[in-house]
């Protein structure tokens, strides 16, 4: 065979290859592409002169889930009222103070006497929640003690009262 026959032999050789690889690639490209059809019946045909109408029907839409309620972030900080319900001791209070500009001024009560037996607080609030409070008896405005701790942006006041006589008790209070 002559060096040019065998160029053109190979040559087609390779046309060859690459037009069935196309040809391959083709048909399974055109595979992924077509919906499934679902198996139906035979269909008649139509009279020559009749216009067929087919009605595309569309899959309903998901439904998009619902999205969570966001959490409401209560900021008792900025509040310039403040309602808190607790104890003392493990004595039940009701605590009311307003805050102006980070000064606190207000009162509280045990649960057990009433608000009859409401006792002055005095003190502050810092930005970072840190409070000190300071406790007169509203009779004759003598000082009882004082009360420390922290309260948080979503209302709960937890810390330390210390009465006059040096005694220590906790405190848990709770904005409602």
């Amino acid at each position: 065979m002559k060096k040019n026959t065998v160029i053109y032999v190979l040559g087609g050789a390779v046309v060859v290859l690459l037009l069935a690889l196309v040809g391959i690639l083709a048909y399974n490209y055109g595979k992924g592409d077509k919906p499934a059809q679902a198996e139906t019946a035979p269909v008649e045909k139509p009279a020559p002169d009749t216009v067929v109408v087919r009605e595309q029907v569309a899959a309903p839409a998901p439904k998009p889930e619902p999205e969570p309620e966001p959490e409401i972030q209560r900021n008792v900080l900025a509040d310039s009222d403040w309602h808190l319900v607790g104890t003392i001791a493990g004595k039940g209070v009701v605590v009311d103070l307003t805050n102006y500009d980070g000064e606190l001024h207000g009162s509280y009560y045990y649960s057990k006497y009433g608000a009859s037996g409401a006792l002055q607080l005095d003190g502050y609030v810092d930005r970072s929640g840190n409070v000190s409070l300071e406790e007169y008896n509203s009779n004759n405005g003598v000082y009882s003690g004082y009360l420390t701790g922290r309260i948080s942006r979503k209302g709960v006041l937890s810390g330390s009262f210390t009465n006059n006589r040096g005694n220590t008790y906790k405190v848990y209070l709770q904005a409602k």
